[in-house]
């Protein structure tokens, strides 16, 4: 808590507010008294406090996306906290701007007006941001005047307009750090509108219309006792802003944000110099001199150790790199070895990956290096050059990165292979079968090595592109878990025998689905023995079962030869306390040994959290922290009580993301309704697996639909699943008879009436574009469309299904025959052919005529 406090007052600016107030006093009054002199330092350096705390806060949802390592993305600061902070700071301040004189009070309510309209409005409008931010420090400036003296004179004016001018350009050179972030975030500053380019040429002109200010000092304070100590500081800081501007011109276009880094960093110690420049001004050097070394002292050591891990951590891999030249980060030989090594130290079998032969080549883009390893029997090994035959018939997995990124990943532990992939940095081409296997190998391999830096709780590397709340976008791989044997079988009054659950099993195997969840072996031997036969079927997909974070458990799933065990332990407060009657660190510590214990059996891992939509947040990266750390492969979001919203659920997962290596999983119940919308908003905010099941069978209400969530996928986002989607309606019948229900009728998907039409409107409209009145076409689930008649109908659908027969009816005869309908509700294509008959019959008895046919 105290750190993310720290990072939010960021010291390395924390005495420059404090420096201007104090010029701003001795420029007004050199003869000032001490105390008066302090609350000119303190008042703004509140302000400060205030502005940052409140900046954080309204930059929240900027800052999930650009900069989600900063407290409040990463849960580590309550928007609540910042907020009241804010306001605490700004108490504080305004009770003593009183003491000082109550006019500063006008100026200090100006400034918090001025520093919330920044962060809510005009930081994304161009100049009139920077501006704005600038005019703040002016305030600063102005407040220290009038807590010396309550006639600050001419000088004090001319000063306030050179800092805000000195602001406005130091400030704009900060918008040129995260130019993507920015414009990802919808805030229009000046480097997004115009380019970077543009933004320079402002800053250069910013910087020489301050100088020329500054210059002109000697005309405007005659007299100044510190005119000597005044001149070395500014040329000092002249040739600090003259240093930053050379090295912006020289780098290309548009600017790197390492160079926007660096040049900012000069600039935050070249504005503690110039505002120590106006403190010798006013009040000599014997004042300035050490209170401006001493700040430049802080703010140099707070930027080399804060700065440099939070505000440059987004371009460490860059900087690194470009220190290097084009040089790749690591050696052939280094990743080579790094290989062989973390080979020599897994397991002779890995038991999860013994039904999995695949070749899997990885190239190393900048090296020109292709390392090849061949999977078979729950054994990996390096295929050395020349040995043509290893893994024959195998199908191949490739993987393609840059050194960097593999040095991050493997070496340095900066990152996980989740962020790299999800940030584009990683290209895959793999199924999301093959996903489960792979990352369970990236994970061995992480967990074997004995890096010296920890595991990042965030990704740093290139191309980092988070979800913020307004975006959708979806991981390159959803993985698919379906958990009907499982939790479908929690619905009231259903118990799967062993042959139901192993045909079911074969029929979502030939699905397509990743991964199913078949039981928890250690609830009966009857469900261990069903588990068993499950296992032993010999399925593509990875086999899961449930255990606590109990030992028993854990031996029984591993007994059960499942490929894959999902830890499982409520987090919220009522789990803990009144559930499991423990408490959240006997929790963390029970978490972290079983999940050790369960890898050692050579199994992927998973620890699912339950009633996590009601668990802190902080406790809960905590907990997955813990269980990442004892090398487990992914964790899992459970809205247990089906309480949660779409909103709810994205804000949680987006902040778990943040700061966990692994990959989320979804588990969403239907109390409300809203478990499919709840499993996508987790998908969109950086999850990768979703948990389902057949009709969404389940306890309670039931959990997420598998149909709804993959047709969702498929065709409002267009994502493709690669299950078979011409299965999904055969198999919701097959498992609605297992449970002694029939599939409703208007069941999304899979139900009759999914493309049953009987609107006129509607079906004249469907005759002309099927997708004026269907999602997507009935043909890609293997249904047919269907019309229905009754009082809604119209003559479109006569005609189309009397066509589909080989009749062409006259308008008369149609006209009839629509009559006949509107009195049957509920007809179909047959009872309509056997009318239209009926009638023709009848017609051509009179004077009519018959049905023509077209055969």
């Amino acid at each position: 808590m105290i750190r993310a406090h720290l990072e939010t007052w960021r010291p390395y600016t924390l005495f420059y507010p404090g420096l201007v107030g104090l010029a701003g006093a001795v420029l007004a009054a050199p003869h000032a008294s001490g105390w008066r002199l302090a609350g000119a330092w303190a008042v703004p350096t509140l302000g400060w406090l205030a502005g940052l705390y409140g900046g954080d806060y309204f930059d929240r949802r900027l800052d999930a996306a650009a900069k989600p390592h900063r407290p409040i993305p990463s849960g580590r600061m309550r928007p609540g906290t910042a907020l009241a902070c804010m306001i605490a700071c700004v108490a504080a301040g305004a009770a003593l701007g009183l003491l000082l004189n109550w006019r500063t009070v006008l100026l200090a309510g100006g400034a918090l007006a001025a520093g919330i309209a920044y962060s809510t409005v005009f930081k994304a409008r161009g100049v009139q941001g920077n501006l704005v931010r600038g005019g703040i420090t002016a305030l600063a400036l102005g407040f220290g005047a009038l807590a010396a003296t309550a006639e600050p004179g001419a000088a004090v004016l001319w000063a306030a307009v050179l800092f805000l001018l000195h602001d406005a350009g130091s400030n704009l050179v900060g918008t040129l750090r995260d130019v993507d972030g920015d414009r990802e975030g919808g805030y229009e500053t000046l480097p997004v509108r115009r380019g970077t380019g543009f933004a320079l040429g402002v800053c250069a002109a910013l910087y020489a219309a301050w100088l020329a200010l500054a210059v002109s000092a000697p005309l405007v304070l005659p007299s100044a006792p510190g005119a000597a100590a005044f001149a070395a500081l500014l040329t000092a800081a002249a040739c600090g802003g003259l240093a930053a501007l050379v090295l912006l011109a020289r780098s290309p276009r548009p600017i790197p944000r390492r160079a926007a880094l660096r040049a900012h960093e000069i600039l935050v110690l070249e504005r503690i110099v110039l505002a120590g420049a106006f403190v010798a001004l006013g009040g000599g050097p014997r004042l300035a001199l050490p209170v401006t070394a001493a700040a430049l002292a802080v703010t140099w050591a707070a930027q080399r150790r804060m700065r440099l891990r939070y505000e440059f951590a987004a371009s460490a891999a860059e900087a690194e790199t470009a220190r290097d030249g084009d040089a790749p980060a690591v050696g052939a030989d280094a990743v080579v070895d790094y290989v062989r090594r973390q080979l020599a130290a897994l397991p002779d079998t890995l038991s999860s990956l013994r039904r999995w032969d695949r070749r899997i080549v990885i190239e190393i883009t900048d090296l020109d290096l292709r390392v090849e390893l061949a999977v078979a029997g729950g054994r990996i090994r390096l295929v050395e050059p020349g040995d043509s035959g290893a893994a024959d018939g195998a199908a191949t997995v490739s993987i393609s990165t840059a050194s960097h990124v593999f040095r991050d990943i493997f070496l340095l532990a900066r990152t996980s292979p989740r962020h790299a992939y999800i940030a584009g940095a990683i290209d895959m081409n793999a199924s999301p079968r093959d996903m489960i296997r792979l990352n369970q190998v990236f994970n061995e391999f992480r967990r074997n090595a004995k890096a010296d830096a920890p595991v990042a709780r965030f990704s740093v590397t290139e191309r980092s592109q988070p979800v913020q709340e307004d975006e959708e976008s979806l991981p390159p791989r959803v993985v698919i878990s379906d958990t009907t044997l499982r939790d479908g079988e929690q619905m009231p009054g259903i118990a799967f025998g062993v042959a139901e659950k192993v045909e079911l099993a074969r029929r979502l195997d030939a699905l397509g689905v990743p991964l199913i969840e078949v039981g928890y072996p250690s609830v009966s031997p009857e469900e261990a023995e069903a588990v068993r036969a499950v296992a032993g079927l010999g399925l593509d997909a990875t086999i899961q079962v449930i255990a606590r974070p109990v030992r028993a458990d854990i031996d029984a799933a591993v007994r059960s030869g499942a490929d894959s065990i999902a830890l499982f332990a409520g987090t919220s407060d009522a789990h803990v306390r009144a559930k499991l009657r423990t408490t959240p660190e006997r929790l963390l510590a029970r978490v972290r040994g079983a999940v050790v214990h369960a890898k050692e059996s050579g199994r992927q891992v998973v620890f699912a959290a339950e009633d996590a939509t009601r668990t802190d947040p902080g406790y809960l990266v905590e907990i997955f922290t813990a269980a990442a750390d004892a090398g487990a492969d992914a964790v899992g979001v459970a809205d247990t009580a089906g309480v949660a919203t779409p909103w709810r659920i994205a804000r949680l997962v987006r902040e778990v993301a943040a700061r966990t290596s692994l990959p989320i999983a979804m588990h969403c119940h239907n109390d409300l309704g809203l478990a499919t919308a709840n499993s996508l908003a987790g998908l969109l905010a950086g999850a990768s697996a979703v948990q389902c099941s057949v009709l969404g069978i389940g306890e309670r209400a039931g959990n997420a639909p598998l149909e709804e969530v993959v047709l969702a996928l498929e065709t409002a986002y267009g994502h493709p699943t690669g299950l078979d989607l011409t299965a999904l309606t055969p198999l919701a019948h097959h498992v609605a008879a297992l449970v002694g229900e029939r599939v409703p009728p208007t069941r999304p998907v899979v139900g009759g009436h999914a493309f049953t039409h009987e609107s006129g409107l509607h079906v004249d409209g469907l005759v002309r574009d099927s997708s004026s009145y269907e999602p997507y076409p009935p043909e890609l689930t293997g249904r047919r469309r269907r019309f229905v008649f009754g009082k809604h109908s119209g003559r479109t659908a006569l005609r189309q299904v009397l066509s589909d027969h080989g009749l062409s009816p006259s308008e008369d005869e149609l006209a009839a025959l629509l009559a006949h309908v509107k009195r049957s509700p509920g007809a179909d294509d047959r009872s309509v052919l056997e009318a239209a008959r009926t009638l023709a019959e009848s017609a051509a008895g009179g004077e009519g005529t018959a049905l023509r046919s077209e055969r």
